[in-house]
């Protein structure tokens, strides 16, 4: 069983990446997992209003180049999960409503994939589809390689809440509430997920069973899901476009945001690839 896990730990632009790859079926049975490679990011800080982009963003565009890289040439279909309305689950619709892709048609400026698209498809609450019918039809319709689902997580342990960026390739989340698991692999192409921890169970820190299906989250939340868009929209433009500076991808990811608050960021106009210096 040993062979068929590998575990790879490694500090990456400041932040600590944990990296496990499920190689066999068996090994993702025991794990009640599914075959892939599940990659925790954690930058050592609360993702919030204090966060800084040049952290977790410079270590999320260097592990999203790393799980995105064979389908570059391709066509990438991001997909924002979640409810707009409901703070704790916007995360996913946060990012699709700010990353600024109409400015790359606009400028044609080259990057990493033939096209970038974002949609946010709903959930099953609000339309009564199941999100992965939606977004199979839009992959297909879009003519997509890859598909990155944005989504809020549940946590599973305390210390992961407000503090990771997780990432996987064995495709896409299982909403808690629901317990329903959906059939991701009818998207036709692969999915990978990028997830962060705004809620957890209450079973998680309690055995009362009355509480049972119940999350709880932060007044602050929505501090948490400005803070992880910026991130995650700073890391999808420094991935996909790396000719770009640092400042250039920091200002696009406030292009639609007013006011633009000062950032370290914009004292230099550092071009690189993305990664870490």
């Amino acid at each position: 069983m040993a062979e068929e896990i590998s575990v790879q730990e490694e500090e990456l632009c400041g932040c600590r990446v944990l990296s496990v790859e499920l190689r066999s079926t068996d090994a993702a049975e025991h794990l009640n997992r599914t075959v892939g490679t599940y990659i925790t990011i954690s930058p050592g800080t609360t993702l919030d209003g204090q966060a800084k982009i040049e952290t977790a963003g410079e270590c999320l565009a260097a592990v999203l180049d790393r799980v995105l890289r064979p389908y570059y040439g391709g066509k990438l279909c991001v997909c924002g999960l979640g409810n707009p309305n409901i703070p704790a689950d916007s995360l996913g619709p946060e990012v699709t409503r700010n990353l600024p892709l109409m400015f790359f048609s606009g400028n044609q400026i080259s990057g990493n994939f033939r096209d970038v698209c974002a949609f946010a498809p709903g959930t099953a609450g609000m339309n009564n589809m199941h999100t992965e019918l939606v977004v199979s039809g839009v992959a297909k319709a879009a003519e997509a390689d890859c598909v990155l689902l944005v989504d809020s997580i549940a946590a599973a342990e305390v210390s992961r809440l407000f503090q990771t960026i997780q990432i996987s390739t064995a495709g896409g989340t299982t909403p808690y509430l629901t317990g329903r698991k959906p059939a991701w692999s009818i998207v036709g192409v692969p999915v990978i997920s990028l997830g962060v921890p705004t809620t957890i169970p209450i079973s998680a820190l309690t055995a009362n069973a009355a509480l049972e299906g119940t999350t709880l989250t932060s007044t602050y939340v929505g501090d948490v899901i400005a803070a992880a868009g910026t991130i995650i929209i700073y890391a999808i433009l420094r991935a996909c476009w790396p000719s770009l500076s640092k400042s250039e991808c920091f200002l696009l990811t406030k292009a639609h945001r007013d006011p633009l608050p000062y950032s370290p960021l914009l004292d230099g106009d550092e071009t690189m690839t993305a990664g870490c210096s």
